[in-house]
């Protein structure tokens, strides 16, 4: 009991779904009293702020100033609430169309490394035109490999 959990335990993947959703909680807070402002999109207008995965969060905001400090403080908050290190040097900020003065002021922020459109997440291109089959053939070329077997 006094050592806690380790990587492997088979509570930690459980536990560890419990604690973050604190975190997507505490955003949708912060986006419903207007600490964060969402990035809107789409001709619908949908409001997107942030989305998680197993134990990934993407956030998208507008190039803000104030929101973007206030992401950072709330995840220096959840780090202090949870116990748990975000590893902001293993992490990676896009930027879409942004001015190069608010690009630098945004990764000497967050200290997090700098990356660009198209990014592999979890072996799917994402900024690459969607429509176009070279986008999708290494992925289709894959799911055909394993149900050969």
């Amino acid at each position: 009991m006094e050592r806690g959990l380790r990587q492997g335990d088979q509570l930690s993947p459980f536990l560890f779904v419990l604690v973050v959703d604190v975190l997507h909680r505490m955003v949708g807070e912060a986006v419903r009293i207007g600490r964060i402002s969402p990035l809107v999109v789409g001709r619908d207008c949908v409001e997107l702020s942030h989305i998680q995965f197993a134990d990934d969060t993407i956030m998208f905001y507008p190039p803000e100033d104030e929101t973007m400090k206030n992401y950072k403080r709330l995840l220096r908050w959840f780090e202090l609430m949870s116990w748990l290190n975000i590893n902001f040097e293993k992490s990676s900020l896009i930027l879409i169309n942004c001015e190069e003065q608010r690009v630098q002021r945004m990764y000497r922020l967050w200290g997090c490394k700098e990356d660009t459109l198209p990014v592999k997440y979890l072996g799917v291109p994402l900024g690459d035109n969607p429509r176009l089959v070279k986008t999708w053939k290494p992925i289709i070329d894959k799911v055909e490999d394993k149900l050969s077997l």
